[in-house]
């Protein structure tokens, strides 16, 4: 058989950047150097079909304070898309009672009865509302040939939307197992945060009171997202980033984080020096 001849580095880095492969490697190496925790390639069992599927990566701060007793973190659950054209967020979420606003934040908290819930807002504090809130996504492309770009909506980021919803669930439903049979001697606050990053333009899309389509650039906007887990509806808000955003973002978590968790080490001390417990 005769052999091919080598292929030129450069065709093989084209193909590389084309792929997302060297998006996810890219960002691997930013947030680890950012001091986070960084799981590239998570397996994630399927509840559909009982197949590995991978979660590009999860990320945690490894900067703590190490506050006795306490511990609140975020772990962002994120999925990377190469995007060569803009992916478009639209249809702003009107606020609605129907909503199902308690999933628009998924967090676990022990022990249980949560003793610090009745001073920590978590809704509030992680920014559960309607703001910057849209409920449909679209994607622009061409097709071969044609220079007119397309709107569509592609099965590729649907899945990474999916896979980041379901993980995140799982991880939720993990933690309230292991965490059951607490007593109180820890008080934790898990977040789980998923988040769609993407390289390329991320824009917005509203309407003016006139009726005219308004289009702008953002670093980031929320799309809720609605699935079924088997024949279960749930919700999940998930985070859609530019690439360029991403460590800003996860900063400012971070730092918020790092205030929750005084505030929470505040009230354990206060509450144990109540039941006298702490001298």
């Amino acid at each position: 058989m005769h052999a091919e001849p080598p292929v030129p580095l450069d065709a093989v880095r084209d193909a590389l950047e084309r792929s997302g492969y060297l998006m996810e490697s890219r960002l691997v190496r930013i947030l680890t150097a950012a001091d986070f925790f960084v799981e590239p390639n998570v397996s994630h069992k399927d509840p559909r079909t009982g197949k590995a599927r991978e979660i590009d990566l999860t990320a945690e701060s490894a900067l703590r304070s190490f506050r006795r007793g306490v511990c609140v973190k975020t772990t962002f659950v994120i999925e990377a898309v190469n995007n060569r054209f803009p992916i478009v967020l639209l249809t702003e979420r009107p606020s609605s009672p129907n909503a199902d606003f308690e999933s628009y934040v998924k967090f676990g908290t022990s022990p249980n009865p949560c003793p610090f819930l009745h001073e920590i807002h978590i809704y509030d504090e992680k920014g559960a509302d309607w703001n910057n809130l849209f409920s449909q996504f679209c994607a622009l492309s061409k097709k071969s040939g044609k220079d007119e770009l397309m709107a569509s909506h592609p099965d590729d980021i649907y899945s990474s939307l999916l896979k980041a919803a379901e993980y995140t669930e799982d991880q939720v439903a993990d933690f309230e197992e292991w965490t059951e049979n607490e007593t109180g001697k820890y008080w934790r606050l898990f977040v789980w945060h998923p988040m769609l990053v993407v390289s390329g333009q991320l824009l917005t899309a509203k309407f003016s009171p006139e009726g005219a389509i308004l289009l702008q650039e953002a670093p980031l906007a929320r799309l809720e997202f609605n699935w079924h887990d088997g024949d279960s509806r749930k919700t999940t808000v998930i985070e859609v980033v530019r690439e360029d955003f991403l460590l800003e973002r996860l900063e400012a978590i971070r730092a918020q984080d790092d205030i929750l968790e005084a505030r929470i080490h505040d009230l354990m001390a206060s509450h144990k020096s109540l039941d006298g417990t702490l001298q």
